[in-house]
């Protein structure tokens, strides 16, 4: 849990800002219902990836997200 924003939040405020809309947004979390992960992608989410993960996981969606 985050301080004053929650995730959700913060990634409506990257993905409505236009400097920062391009920016990928992978949502780690624990709440892995139906509803948290449409939430995610409604605010804009690139990826919501729920807890618990393999070691492989976290660099590969880090991965599929970067630019470069």
């Amino acid at each position: 849990m985050m301080p004053r924003l929650d995730g959700y939040q913060t990634c409506a405020i990257i993905k409505n800002n236009a400097q920062f809309r391009s920016t990928p947004v992978v949502m780690l979390t624990s709440k892995d219902g139906l509803f948290d992960q449409a939430r995610g992608r409604v605010v804009g989410s690139d990826l919501y990836l729920t807890k618990p993960f393999t070691k492989e996981e976290l660099p590969a969606a880090v991965a599929q997200h970067a630019s470069g």
